[in-house]
């Protein structure tokens, strides 16, 4: 589990003892498929380390329609960034799509190693950025290509095919069940 989260931070501080980072993660959680690690007005003061698993996040809209926004696989960090970085309470659910297992960092551990240890805060940077990046990139697919272009897209990432119900799946690209249907259709 360790040796996982040391080559998720090597990725952004690859000079940099990794130690202390890796022990802060003191809180290991275990989440059955459905439940949830996180849902709207909880205090969202962590991140966490997926060992095992999948998450997805998401938001219901004002016709109570659940939206997914994210998906989060072994390897990844997730959390409600929004609220994270805020200091405000949880807006997203973060449910487990199947059995899984996380590394908790809580909020004021991690502050108090950027301070200790500044090598540490260029983790912060390079994930922001890479957070950053990546939310742009979804926002300009969802706004520029087609739904078909959009499940194209998702066939070339294989976790996403194998790991996630295609009900999940319509609602990441912005489309209904049925036009996803219709586009597997279409293409097969």
């Amino acid at each position: 589990m360790k040796k996982d989260l040391e080559l998720f931070l090597k990725k952004y501080i690859p000079l940099a003892d990794t130690s202390d980072f890796i022990n802060a993660f003191q809180i290991t959680k275990v989440l059955k498929k459905k439940d949830f690690l996180l849902q709207p007005d909880q205090n969202s003061n962590f991140l966490a380390f997926i060992t095992k698993g999948t998450f997805r996040v998401f938001f219901y809209d004002n016709d109570a329609v659940d939206i997914t926004v994210w998906f989060s696989f072994k390897g990844m960090m997730v959390g409600d960034l929004l609220a994270f970085y805020q200091g405000t309470k949880a807006r997203f659910y973060i449910e487990a799509v199947e059995d899984s297992e996380i590394l908790i960092i809580p909020k004021n551990s991690l502050e108090e190693l950027y301070l200790k240890r500044p090598d540490y805060r260029q983790f912060g940077r390079k994930y922001a950025e890479f957070v950053a990046i990546n939310v742009m990139e979804r926002m300009l697919s969802l706004q520029t290509k087609t739904a078909k272009e959009r499940y194209r897209e998702l066939l070339a990432r294989p976790e996403y095919m194998k790991k996630i119900p295609l009900k999940y799946l319509a609602s990441y690209i912005g489309i209904t069940d049925s036009s996803l249907s219709r586009i597997r259709k279409n293409l097969s």
